[in-house]
């Protein structure tokens, strides 16, 4: 195995809302629960943009998780992302710090994900969108990245969970093995 190579960029993994934006739904629930471990374990924060929180969201999520899934060790690993601020709601991308980044199957702006850990490792934050919903990205999020990395390389277009474990673990693995 390769030595670990900290990486002095911090990576945000940001699951943007495209489903209804005033109700909460159990898929927002169920994404959430599944994309906090691989957060937790890969020390890479996680970002919930657009989603219909009404009240607390930290209360909120351990709350819901806990309640309405068997994800994520019931909650525990939202939990512990709350413990070490590495969660956050907003709904203003200007609230974010990085180079913004678009997943998506057909890029427009391509970038590679060898020059994206490259510049992580050599000091740049980057915030991952990632559209949870079967219309992807919205245009508006689209138009505001550097660039659109389609993870797989060919055009593949991944379901939602799908793509999330698998874009967390390729910049992972990349980042450190």
């Amino acid at each position: 195995m390769s030595q670990q190579r900290s990486p002095k960029g911090k990576v945000t993994i940001c699951i943007v809302n495209t489903y209804d934006k005033l109700k909460w739904h159990d898929i927002h629930s169920r994404n959430i629960a599944r994309a906090a471990p691989l957060c937790y374990y890969t020390g890479f924060d996680l970002c919930l943009f657009d989603f219909p929180f009404k009240e607390d969201y930290k209360e909120f999520l351990l709350k819901e998780v806990k309640e309405n899934t068997s994800i994520g060790d019931g909650g525990k690993y939202i939990e512990e992302l709350i413990k070490h601020g590495k969660i956050i709601s907003t709904d203003d991308p200007n609230k974010l710090k990085g180079v913004f980044i678009s997943t998506t199957s057909k890029p427009e702006k391509n970038c590679d994900l060898d020059t994206i850990v490259r510049n992580i490792r050599e000091g740049d934050d980057s915030v991952i969108f990632i559209g949870l919903g079967r219309r992807g990205l919205p245009r508006e999020i689209r138009k505001m990245t550097t660039c659109h990395l389609d993870i797989t390389g060919e055009g593949i277009s991944l379901e939602t969970c799908t793509a999330i474990g698998f874009i967390i673990g390729r910049i992972y693995e990349k980042i450190y093995l």
